[in-house]
């Protein structure tokens, strides 16, 4: 078994005049990054390993998860094949890090988090009230007896969806 979480990355400051790999996060998205660790500890979902992409945004979100979310740092790893990856090439680095019996999250950005969450989910996932699947720092959780689940669409039950705006600490 193979638990998976898909995360995108909280909210960004679009207004930074930087590149889009340096764009930092904003206020809100600082605050959704530290209260999602929270609520991720407190519903027992602690990660054995965080796969992240290496732009600005996703390493402070993981940073700020980290701060209420107890995974050893040595277990968060920066991959360059994240950053803005679609399905295959996130299909691959799960394949690549996932473990029997633990729990792997990957951080990255739409639309791959989008792709994926619909592409492995057997049923629609619900959307947001603003008709959003993964809105900004959302984590979608995954059970998979094993990774050959990846090889075909539909695979894999959604164990659940957990939006900021819909979580309660």
């Amino acid at each position: 078994m193979i638990e998976l979480m898909l995360m995108r990355h909280a909210k960004s400051d679009w207004h930074s005049h930087t590149a889009d790999i340096d764009r930092p996060l904003n206020s809100r998205g600082c605050d959704d990054a530290v209260a999602m660790g929270a609520f991720l500890t407190n519903k027992g979902l602690v990660p054995n390993k965080m796969i992240i992409s290496p732009a600005r945004r996703t390493q402070q979100t993981a940073e700020l998860l980290l701060k209420n979310l107890p995974v050893d740092e040595k277990q968060v790893i920066i991959d360059r094949d994240l950053y803005l990856a679609d399905v295959a090439s996130i299909i691959e680095l799960i394949e690549l890090y996932a473990a029997d019996n633990q729990r792997l999250l990957i951080l990255a950005h739409n639309p791959g988090m989008d792709e994926i969450v619909s592409y492995l989910a057997s049923t629609p996932p619900l959307l947001s009230a603003s008709g959003k699947l993964m809105s900004t720092c959302a984590v979608a959780c995954f059970a998979l007896a094993s990774a050959d689940m990846l090889r075909s669409p539909g695979q894999a039950e959604l164990q659940g969806l957990y939006r900021p705006r819909e979580i309660v600490i």
